[in-house]
């Protein structure tokens, strides 16, 4: 009889030890597959965006105008996590590397702001403040020191995706 009781203990433990294990495994499974999920979504968010720099200007040594086109099929926007790193030579022909934060509150230097978004010339009415897909934006950044004359300068713009554009500018 003492053997039975004996038994029976060691096959409840087996079989809760199995169970535990069981779900331990599942849950790690689960945690896994989500996180494949999670990875899915975002190279698909980043195969389909797209940014095309259309052109780049100096109105005046110290104002930079980039024309972006969002050429992908995502809406972009959180503008304040974008970056915008410009690489050019000050008019004593010392290279500068900058990085510009995102300003909503007004032009000041090292920094920038969206002058526009707009679709085929027209004002933007859909979505203001995203940039959707075939639409254009202005950015204006402010450089302190001014580029210098007789120079080819760089600007590059990449998106929290690290999805980028860039484009050649000349004073």
């Amino acid at each position: 009889m003492e053997t039975v009781i004996v038994s029976v203990i060691c096959i409840a433990l087996i079989l809760f030890g199995g169970m535990t294990i069981s779900q331990g495994f599942i849950n790690s499974v689960d945690a896994s597959t989500s996180g494949l999920g999670e990875i899915g979504e975002r190279t698909e968010i980043i195969m389909r965006t797209g940014l095309t720099a259309l052109s780049a200007s100096l109105p005046r040594p110290d104002t930079l105008e980039v024309i972006l086109e969002n050429s992908g099929q995502v809406k972009l926007a959180d503008f304040a996590k974008w970056d915008v790193i410009v690489q050019y030579y000050d008019s004593t022909g010392n290279y500068q590397v900058s990085w510009l934060p995102y300003t909503a509150s007004g032009l000041a230097d090292n920094r920038w702001e969206i002058a526009w978004i707009r679709l085929d010339g027209g004002n933007e009415v859909f979505d203001p403040d995203i940039l959707n897909p075939k639409e254009e934006m202005l950015i204006r950044a402010q450089l302190n020191p001014p580029v210098g004359a007789n120079t080819t300068n760089m600007v590059v713009v990449s998106t929290p995706s690290g999805i980028t554009a860039h484009a050649y500018f000349t004073p």
